[in-house]
């Protein structure tokens, strides 16, 4: 009786590891995409924002890397935390 308990909670903490593996998987690819479209957008902003160049089209590149970054971030610990509310 007691090995069916186990196996039975091994299967559900085995499916919740996937769980979470699978949305860190999906939050690494949503990071390197949305802050690689952050880095683009962030430039062309940067174009015409920042005529005189130079450091300014930096830091407008810069903020929108770091704004796709915090984005996929935010997106992806939002899921873990829907994911731990229905465990609960």
């Amino acid at each position: 009786m007691s090995d069916s308990k186990s196996s039975s909670s091994s299967s559900s903490s085995s499916s919740s590891d996937q769980a979470v593996y699978q949305i860190m998987q999906d939050g690494l690819q949503d990071i390197v995409v949305w802050t690689g479209a952050g880095f683009v957008v962030g430039g062309m902003a940067s174009l015409v924002l920042a005529r005189g160049g130079g450091t300014a089209r930096k830091v407008w590149t810069g903020l929108g890397g770091g704004v796709g970054l915090g984005s996929a971030w935010t997106r992806t610990s939002m899921q873990l935390e829907e994911l731990i509310e229905k465990k609960k």
